[in-house]
């Protein structure tokens, strides 16, 4: 190439003017232009960029730059250089699916369809942009698109009437937790029959409560129950303040942590529908117990904690609300005294009576002459009808530590199918003792995959959750354990209905949208844009939150296909599409060559896809050493020798030069020297020669430069600067074009 030497320009101009002056010594005259001068008249020397294309017969090159669809509309100088020097323009990313994303979630094509139709009847190319990429999308939106329906699970509600007193004779009594009496009499307003009357004038309730005998329904439970309501009628005001109301449950005392006036009672007057919670501290309530929950039978008593009191009770309820719990039971009462239990390491676990006299027949695990050390007993267990295990919230047992063999080790273990999970806490964490029995004491709770085990906790993995039958083994991680058992419960719970879309449901759902902007953007291109890259980026690994995997859903191979058919159905016109991928100078080329080659190759296994040819952006960087430098030339010529015996259209787009240093850090434009920018020049000329030296005649679909105009800031270096005045590398393009 040739690149003029300013300073034998400048000697040059030196010698003329001193042969003019010779006989006059004092010669002032300035002959000599400035460099920046002579520099811009070389340049302007030369003639527009495409006018040095040689355009052999057949060959379809076009040179082109890169240029926003607004910049290009605009008509500005911006315009005019590209209409001068270039055969087209790309506006590849001037129209994304996320930049032409309307509010309502549809895409607005309004920009293409101007580009179109502002280019027709010129001699304009106008190529346009990338019609499917894993980069750039939707991602949220699309995510959203299929997600699982989700029917929200109806509590069953209900109430239980514990005491109404309309079947009770006048007269009746209640026992009472104390002294004083009471008696089930008329209502002292006339309005609501029968009523309990506490205390009287003489004789008041002093600290004593009226107790009711409970059965509840048929598979209903304590620990279903969400609150308790009562009709209260305080007599004067004996018992409206006090200590507070209490209830009490198998004599078990539970402050409300209110008084009878704090749950809305008025001297002789009727408090109808006052609620106390069995599960919210706040209150009026208490937090139930989970030793509690369990009772189907027991004994209820409630009132005012007072020194004096004296009030009517009425309609005494208990509201459940249960959201369809159960338990998957073993507790050994239908096994014969003496069968035996396997183990996971050996030792025997055999059923015997309970030895308190209690609870009918337990397990036996271990003997005082052969302790458990890390073996558990084994079950085999059906699962609840139409449940599997993921539906199981939790494991509970009843334990009896024989001298407290056990109570500690390092945590208890359940075993599903052979696989072990450690809850992190041993018996005596969860509150048993030694030679006494834990009833409702050691409950493991079943977490979900990925949630933090440990502190009486285990995570169920996601592959048994689908389980509905298992071998269960429950036990003391100790070397030293000796107990009963008993009450093996493993308890379940129905949650909300979640629907998750079959992946035929998912791959419909996203051939639509892919569709929608394939076909969209092409018919908007109309017949002024011939040229798409139809996939773009195939081989970048980015994973961000514009990442999406139309594979995934599609088919590896087949979203590409789509894609293909997609826009070759919408165009109006014969399109040449194109598969692109960024090669940047770093990159090994030749192995990122072969990988995008086989890529196409399996997409157009099927012999009906087709793809016209690659679309290679390159940005390639000069290096001041020259090692590396003599490397980036081989790669790139290996490159372009691929690419040629693929017997397809090749195409360079957003070609790029920057200069690195011997460090390999980029110099910015504004630094570099003269002989920097004429290395970085030559190197982009031998680029394109390598192009078309290499690449048939009519394969050469053409080249596209990255930008036009350069910043002192930036990297690139370019043909123009930022007041549209040609540089050095206007030379090596020109250079590269010849």
């Amino acid at each position: 190439m040739k690149y003029f030497n300013h300073k034998i320009i400048g000697i040059a101009m030196i010698c003329i003017t001193v042969m003019a002056c010779t006989d006059e010594y004092n010669c002032n005259l300035q002959v000599e232009k400035p460099e920046e001068v002579a520099n811009s008249e070389y340049l302007a020397s030369f003639d527009l960029l495409k006018s040095y294309i040689t355009r052999d017969a057949g060959s379809p090159f076009k040179l082109t730059a890169n240029m926003s669809s607004t910049d290009f509309l605009k008509k500005d100088i911006a315009y005019s250089t590209i209409l001068s020097n270039f055969d087209g323009i790309d506006v590849g990313g001037s129209f994304t699916p996320i930049s032409s994303l309307k509010e309502d979630n549809s895409y607005d094509f309004g920009g293409m369809q101007l580009l179109s139709d502002a280019i027709k009847g010129t001699d304009i190319t106008l190529y346009g942009g990338t019609l499917c990429s894993n980069q750039g999308q939707r991602t949220a939106y699309y995510n959203e698109l299929i997600q699982p329906i989700i029917i929200p699970f109806v509590p069953e509600k209900g109430k239980t009437v514990i005491c109404d007193f309309e079947n009770d004779e006048i007269g009746t009594v209640y026992g009472m937790t104390g002294g004083s009496q009471a008696v089930v009499e008329n209502d002292p307003d006339g309005k609501s029959g029968k009523a309990l009357h506490v205390g009287t004038d003489d004789n008041k309730a002093a600290y004593s409560h009226p107790k009711f005998n409970v059965k509840l329904p048929e598979g209903r439970k304590l620990g279903d129950y969400v609150n308790l309501t009562i009709d209260m009628r305080i007599v004067n005001q004996d018992g409206l303040w006090g200590a507070g109301m209490r209830v009490f449950i198998n004599g078990q005392e539970f402050n409300v942590g209110t008084n009878a006036q704090g749950i809305g009672c008025n001297s002789n007057s009727w408090n109808r529908g006052a609620v106390i919670s069995l599960n919210s501290a706040t209150a009026p309530g208490f937090i139930l117990p989970e030793s509690l929950k369990s009772l189907t039978e027991f004994e209820l008593a409630v009132g005012s904690a007072s020194g004096g009191a004296q009030y009517f009770l009425d309609n005494i309820v208990m509201n459940y609300e249960v959201s369809a719990t159960g338990v998957t039971k073993i507790d050994f009462e239908k096994d014969e005294l003496g069968k035996e239990y396997p183990m996971t390491n050996g030792n025997s676990s055999v059923v015997e009576n309970d030895p308190q006299g209690q609870s009918g027949k337990v397990l036996h695990v271990g003997s005082s002459g052969n302790l458990a050390s890390y073996t558990y007993p084994k079950f085999k267990i059906k699962l609840q009808e139409s449940r599997t295990l993921g539906d199981y919230t939790g494991l509970s047992l009843d334990m009896f530590l024989i001298d407290g063999k056990g109570g500690w080790g390092s945590g208890m273990r359940v075993v599903i199918n052979g696989q072990e999970f450690n809850c992190g806490q041993g018996p005596f964490n969860f509150g048993c003792e030694a030679n006494k029995w834990g009833r409702g004491k050691i409950y493991i709770t079943f977490l979900k995959e990925g949630e933090t085990a440990g502190g009486g906790k285990i995570a169920i993995p996601n592959s048994m959750k689908d389980l509905t039958e298992i071998e269960l083994a429950v036990g003391s991680g100790s070397g030293e354990w000796h107990a009963y058992i008993d009450n093996i419960n493993l308890h379940w719970k129905a949650d909300d209905t979640i629907i998750e879309k079959t992946p035929e449901e998912k791959k419909d759902i996203f051939t639509e949208e892919m569709n929608k902007w394939i076909g969209g953007i092409v018919n908007a291109g109309g017949e002024s844009v011939k040229v798409w890259n139809i996939v773009g980026e195939p081989l970048d690994k980015t994973i961000d939150a514009n990442t999406f995997n139309w594979g995934e859903y599609l088919g590896e191979v087949e979203y590409a296909r789509t894609a293909v058919k997609q826009a070759r159905d919408t165009a109006k016109v014969d399109l040449n599409l194109f598969v692109s991928n960024t090669f940047n100078q770093s990159d090994e080329m030749g192995q990122k060559a072969d990988e995008l080659i086989a890529l196409v190759k399996s997409w157009e296994a099927d012999d009906v896809t087709r793809i016209d040819g690659y679309n290679i952006l390159l940005h390639a960087v000069y290096s001041k050493d020259a090692t590396s430098q003599k490397a980036n030339e081989e790669m790139i010529s290996e490159l372009f020798g691929k690419l040629a015996q693929t017997d397809k259209l090749i195409r360079v787009s957003d070609l790029s030069m920057m200069v690195e240093d011997a460090e390999g850090k980029f110099i910015q434009t504004g630094k570099l020297t003269d002989d920097e920018r004429s290395a970085a020049a030559n190197y982009m000329a031998f680029i394109m020669k390598e192009y078309r030296k290499t690449i048939a005649s009519d394969k050469q679909y053409g080249i596209s430069i990255s930008s036009i105009t350069e910043t002192n800031t930036g990297d690139k270096i370019c043909p123009w600067t930022s007041k549209y005045n040609r540089n050095g590398m206007y030379e090596g393009i020109v250079e590269g074009l010849k």
